[in-house]
């Protein structure tokens, strides 16, 4: 009977945990995630922060809020606060069986230690980096690893304890010693060779080398291009290949917006609309993606009630067909993104065991409306069907463009899949996510050389402002 009381107390608890979440309440959040992360990357801890937590109490079991509003309030100083909420983020994290936990856990890791290194206890943040590079060192992606590298190289540099310094003739000064230099150096040098772009990791390793009297090594300012570049098709980026990640799926469905909007806009490197440029980019990964995955297509275009032109289901038709269909395409209103999406698992087969995705490219937000249907939740429902969504949009990721990528995230991350956008002056395709850590780039303060312990001792100092 007592356990049964436990049990019904449990249920309404969460009955009314989830009744205080305001309707649309996952999209705010993303919106307010969105805005944080654009503060973020600007220097405005402080709106940043503000937007993070609005999205972690909307959401606090969603992982992202909480790294992201962990990192931000580590930033401003308030270190314990972080990682409460980290701990708190962890917590939820554990609990569900996501496929990207492993990288979760090297982003636990990697916030903890950077919340340390921002409120100076040096000491704590070593071995959580050093825990953050081996998990990382197993996934892959080399900018994480340099700014892991660089950050230890910071961490390792100034923790020197309270080894100050003050005397008649110098103001007060912290003493940084030859062998703590030394170590930092081979820091900042492998966060080079992770990426030879990391400037912060650059100026480090310069300054210390010049100040040890030591050579510095060469290393490459930019990455080597992958040679699958778009070749053969001229009003496409020459990096699409960055969107060749269909080749893990069993059945893929291209959604395509074709909006009036995609014929009136532009993108400028290539002088050419985004309705071309989409078709373009559908025909160069139809040559790419394996003939073992069934395909099928869907359009986004007239109004809420429309229609689509093509809606084909997986294996409808043959490669010949498909391209025709593409070749033929014409652009139609508006964009009615929702009802689309909603209808779309009906273009895949119904064996749930195959890996599925679909491929979205867009240039606008949601214009439709499903009985208070939230488009977050409705992803949310996505992952016991093995459905991923990948995204390719033509919008700035911009405050202007707030609301679509709110939805363009939420659709990804929900579902595992990742967002793209197009880079118009620079003729990029750049994968849009909110990697908060990649603007943490610690640069070393000043160092001027002392003669506190006698001239025969190496012997380095950081003054005091």
């Amino acid at each position: 009977m007592r356990k049964a009381a436990i049990y019904l107390s449990v249920l309404i608890a969460c009955l009314v945990s989830l009744s205080l979440r305001p309707p649309g309440g996952e999209r705010e959040a993303y919106r307010n995630y969105y805005v944080g992360a654009y503060y973020f990357n600007e220097g405005d801890t402080g709106a940043a922060t503000r937007h993070f937590k609005r999205a972690y109490e909307a959401v606090p079991d969603e992982f992202n809020f909480a790294l992201a509003y962990a990192l931000s309030l580590g930033r401003s100083g308030s270190g314990d606060e972080a990682l409460n909420v980290l701990q708190r983020g962890a917590a939820a994290m554990t609990a569900a069986p996501d496929p990207e936990n492993r990288q979760r856990l090297a982003f636990r890791y990697m916030v903890t230690g950077l919340i340390y290194t921002y409120t100076s206890r040096f000491d704590q943040a070593i071995p959580q980096l050093r825990q953050a590079f081996e998990a990382q060192k197993a996934l892959g992606r080399p900018r994480l690893l340099s700014i892991i590298s660089n950050t230890l190289g910071y961490a390792t540099f100034m923790n020197q304890g309270k080894n100050a310094h003050l005397s008649r003739d110098q103001p007060e000064h912290l003493h940084i010693h030859k062998r703590d230099m030394e170590r930092s150096v081979d820091f900042f040098a492998g966060a080079l060779e992770y990426d030879g772009s990391n400037a912060a990791a650059r100026g480090n390793y310069k300054m210390l080398c010049d100040s040890l009297g030591i050579p510095m090594r060469e290393f490459p300012e930019t990455a080597a291009h992958d040679e699958t570049s778009g070749a053969g098709y001229a009003d496409i980026p020459a990096n699409i290949y960055q969107l060749l990640d269909f080749s893990v799926y069993d059945e893929v469905v291209f959604l395509l917006d074709i909006s009036g909007s995609m014929v009136m806009e532009k993108v400028a490197c290539v002088d050419k609309d985004r309705f071309k440029v989409m078709k373009e980019t559908a025909l160069y990964l139809l040559k790419r993606i394996p003939e073992s995955t069934s395909l099928g297509i869907g359009t986004i275009g007239g109004d809420c009630g429309t229609v689509p032109k093509l809606w084909h289901p997986v294996g409808e038709l043959n490669r010949t067909d498909f391209r025709f269909a593409l070749d033929f395409l014409a652009p139609d209103g508006t964009t009615p993104l929702l009802n689309i999406l909603v209808d779309s698992p009906s273009l895949f087969s119904a064996n749930d065991s195959l890996r599925k995705a679909i491929f979205l490219i867009s240039d606008g937000a949601n214009i439709c409306k499903i009985r208070g249907l939230d488009i977050c939740d409705w992803a949310d429902g996505l992952t016991g069907k093995n459905i991923t969504i990948q995204i390719l949009t033509f919008l700035n990721a911009d405050l202007t463009n707030t609301n679509a990528f709110a939805e363009y995230t939420c659709l990804a991350e929900n579902t595992y899949g990742k967002v793209f956008y197009i880079d118009a002056n620079r003729c990029n395709v750049k994968p849009f996510a909110f990697n908060l850590v990649e603007t943490c780039l610690f640069k070393l303060p000043e160092i001027h050389k002392v003669n506190c312990w006698g001239s025969n001792v190496d012997l380095w100092a950081i003054f005091k402002e």
